[in-house]
Order: C-alpha cells, then structure tokens, then sequence
C-alpha cells in the first residue's frame, strides 16, 4: 500500500515538473539590439539590447519588452498578430525625421505587428524640418 502511494506521489511530481517546462517552452522570446534611441507606446527607449516577451503563455495579447543595460521597460499591445513564421526573430521599426517607431515585432511563432501613428509620424518629419530650417541646412 505504501509503494502505491509512492509511485502515484512520484507520477504526480513529474507531471508538474512537465508541465511546468511545457509553459516555459512555450513562451517565446525575442532579444534584440537596438543601436538607436526608438519610440513604442508613446515612450522614448533608449539604445540597447531587449527582450520581447509575452506576459501570458495562453494568450498572444500584451508583450513587456524590457532593457538588460538601463532596465528600462513597457508594456504593449500589439495591432495585430501574424502566424507567418519568418524564421528569424528582430524588431522592425518605422524611420520618420529622426526618430524610430517599434513597428513589427517577428518571433518564432509569428510577427506582433504594432500601430505607428500617423500624427506621431508627422510630427517626427515636422520636428526635422524645423531643426534643418533653424540651423540653416
């Protein structure tokens, strides 16, 4: 009797244990160096190396995507989600004056595609043109 209550509590361990690996598999994640100060979600990120990652392993809703150097770090929402699977994971950006816009996020799994707006794009070409005009060029 006390082997049958071993054997059950053992069997019972290792399909926690497999579980539990199975949820950490399955979240993919995303490392990336930036080599320019970009903008996501309306927040200024400066230069570095990232991590994407999914805040949850059963939805594909909000993504964290946070600095290893300077620890800086948001949350957002991707527009989006593409199941095409591209085969390399790395962050597209959108270029407008001198700024860059996070605008795809391409994992494993899929790409997070991220809304730029167009006034912020706007803005951005505006911002470049005064400084060009103030300055002379």
């Amino acid at each position: 009797m006390r082997k049958q209550y071993s054997t059950v509590l053992f069997t019972l361990v290792c399909i926690c244990g497999l579980t539990l690996g199975a949820h950490a598999q399955g979240k993919e994640v995303v490392v990336a160096k930036v080599p320019y100060n970009f903008v996501v979600g309306g927040q200024v990120l400066p230069a570095g190396t990232y991590l994407v990652s999914r805040l949850s392993v059963i939805d594909r809703g909000e993504l964290e995507i946070s600095s290893y150097e300077s620890g800086a770090s948001t949350y957002l929402i991707p527009t989006f989600f593409n199941d095409l699977r591209t085969g390399h994971p790395q962050l597209m950006f959108e270029h407008a004056g001198d700024k860059y816009f996070l605008s795809a996020i391409e994992t494993p799994i899929g790409t997070y595609e991220i809304a730029v707006p167009n006034s912020a794009i706007r803005v951005a070409k505006m911002e470049q043109a005064g400084s060009a005009t103030s300055t002379g060029n």
